[in-house]
């Protein structure tokens, strides 16, 4: 009964730490598509920056569906 509980709370933080991952991996790819665009303002970049440091998982999200190819 213990071992089943430790296997399933195993399962459980290995599910935790890699949607962290992902989540992580999604922050780190919009701030560098934001940093490497040229073709984006610097006001933006910023305000950008500021949306995805508040909102982290939404914020990344908009950006890479909405604001990604969009020229500002």
């Amino acid at each position: 009964m213990v071992l089943a509980q430790v296997e399933s709370s195993n399962q459980i933080a290995i599910i935790i730490i890699i949607a962290a991952i992902l989540w992580l991996a999604l922050i780190i790819i919009a701030l560098y598509h934001i940093s490497k665009n040229a073709s984006m303002a610097f006001p933006v970049k910023v305000i950008w920056f500021i949306i995805i440091l508040l909102a982290p998982f939404i914020g990344s999200l908009v950006y890479l569906v909405w604001g990604r190819n969009k020229s500002f």
